[in-house]
């Protein structure tokens, strides 16, 4: 009977043990820092992580434990295995952000392999989906590269502790060691084969102890979830991450850092511009005629700069920037129609430079913006008439603007590859050079406008092609104080020019450069 209850001690150990799965602690990953990294992805990823069935060292620890190894940040394939062992861990995660192609790229090395790299597409770092996305990928991806390990002894010891249980087992036949027992004892009297009877029968009991089953079941518990994991990363090793991504229809470049939102924007091109000045007179003798110049050539810079854009594209604060703008006519020449014979230099230019607030409407390439602005601005166009035997030989007032130019500038997407512009400004003049010296036109109220409509045609993430259509009125509104505007009939108590609408028009064709 003790025998027997020993029997079922064992098995009652074992059944028990099968029914409680082995803790498994968690497993302790590396987190190098993400070369390329300037807007916070590696604390999102971090973040992704937290709470997770991976042990995340990262930071200052990492730092540390390369220093005291003397390795750099970039830390090389075989430094990877002194970095593990120095901070304890089973494997290292590198990863690297591809500004171009808007990816992070991670490879996990431990001691005895190195993964295939893989990739995910960085849409809007901090949104939900990007970090369930790092979470999934990266668990699974650990998961399949490091083998799970139960608090107890390893599985390769478990192996002798579950042959040795299977041999005691096996050498608990109690019938057959019975019979053994008896024939040897036959001869000897009843009373004391009675008590070698109860010695053999209480020594299973006291070796009960020694089956270790729970051990092997702990093996057979840690294998079993092994499967899954291994499913997952299957799915995962063509970057399945990424084409899930995009096939949501989420954004192939990060949305700070397509051209919608790009942190930094450098236009540089050849602009086209025309010029029509028209007195608004009654006709009289010696009127001023109305002035026409055909479209000449000139060049155009322009920049936009968003400075908090670099480290977060998608927060509010990215919006605030600054912008400038250059254009002046190439080699631009006139004649007096008094002497025609001589080429008189000319100068068309106006520039800009002002600030900018950019809000978007979304957090992909194909979302629209709005952009605010306001700025100072100058036109100017004047005539060299050093050359000319009169200065009175050429009626053409020279100007020189000096304004402010608060507007608004739309840019919707129409697509990921092609864009429509409109913008729009009004200008406050508040000096408009020699025309309003007294001797000219006088004194005067001018007030003005620029508009633009344009389209864009990106050919890759960072490069577009722009071309605009523009035009420039500035309306006069003379006070009477100029001898010009008040004297050109012979008769100064009268006013002879009451206005003048100067209007400049062209286009313009730039390749555009975007961060």
């Amino acid at each position: 009977m003790i025998r027997i209850l020993g029997l079922v001690s064992c098995v009652v150990v074992a059944v028990a043990a099968a029914a409680v799965p082995a803790a498994a602690r968690p497993t302790r990953v590396a987190l190098t820092k993400i070369t390329g990294d300037t807007t916070g992805l590696g604390k999102i990823v971090i973040g992704a992580l937290d709470g997770s069935e991976l042990e995340i060292v990262a930071g200052t620890p990492v730092s540390r434990a390369l220093e005291r190894l003397g390795l750099e940040e970039a830390v090389a394939d075989r430094d990877v295995a002194r970095l593990a062992a120095e901070l304890e861990v089973e494997a290292v995660v590198t990863g690297a952000f591809d500004r171009r192609g808007h990816r992070l790229r991670f490879t996990i090395i431990t001691a005895k392999s190195k993964t295939k790299p893989f990739t995910l597409q960085v849409g809007n770092a901090r949104s939900e989906k990007f970090k369930k996305l790092v979470r999934k990928t990266l668990i699974a991806k650990v998961t399949a590269a490091v083998p799970k390990v139960s608090d107890d002894e390893p599985v390769a010891d478990d192996k002798p502790a579950k042959a040795e249980a299977d041999g005691v087992v096996a050498d608990d036949k109690p019938a057959r060691h019975k019979t053994r027992l008896d024939e040897a004892a036959a001869d000897e009297p009843p009373a004391k084969r009675k008590a070698k009877a109860d010695q053999t029968a209480a020594a299973p009991a006291e070796d009960a102890p020694k089956p270790r089953q729970v051990a092997a079941v702990d093996a057979d518990a840690d294998d079993a979830p092994r499967p899954k994991p291994r499913r997952v990363a299957a799915r995962d090793d063509d970057d399945a991450s990424a084409v899930a991504v995009e096939a949501r229809g989420e954004s192939r470049s990060p949305a700070g850092h397509s051209t919608n939102l790009a942190a930094l924007r450098v236009d540089l091109g050849a602009s086209m511009a025309g010029r029509s000045l028209r007195f608004d007179v009654a006709p009289f003798p010696g009127a001023p005629a109305r002035y026409r110049q055909a479209a000449a050539p000139g060049a155009r810079f322009a920049v936009e700069l968003y400075p908090l854009a670099f480290r977060d594209p998608s927060s509010l604060l990215a919006g605030i920037g600054v912008a400038a703008e250059y254009d002046q006519a190439v080699s631009m020449t006139l004649r007096a129609s008094d002497e025609m014979t001589v080429p008189l230099k000319t100068t068309d230019r106006h520039y800009s430079v002002g600030a900018r607030f950019r809000l978007a409407f979304g957090h992909r390439p194909t979302s629209p913006t709005l952009t605010i602005g306001i700025g100072y601005a100058a036109r100017t166009f004047m005539v060299d008439r050093s050359q000319l035997m009169s200065a009175n030989s050429l009626d053409l007032p020279d100007v020189d603007y000096r304004m402010y130019d608060p507007g608004l500038a739309f840019r919707l997407p129409l697509g990921t590859r092609v864009a429509v512009t409109l913008a729009g400004q009004f200008l406050m003049v508040n000096a408009a050079g020699p025309i309003q010296h007294n001797d000219q036109y006088g004194a005067a109220r001018v007030l003005g406008g620029n508009a633009s409509a344009g389209v864009e045609a990106m050919i890759n993430d960072r490069i577009a092609v722009r071309l605009a259509a523009e035009a420039t009125q500035l309306d006069f509104a003379f006070h009477g104080t100029g001898t010009l505007s008040t004297n050109r009939d012979g008769d100064s108590s009268t006013l002879d020019v009451h206005g003048a609408t100067d209007r400049y028009y062209g286009g313009v064709a730039t390749i555009a450069v975007t961060y």
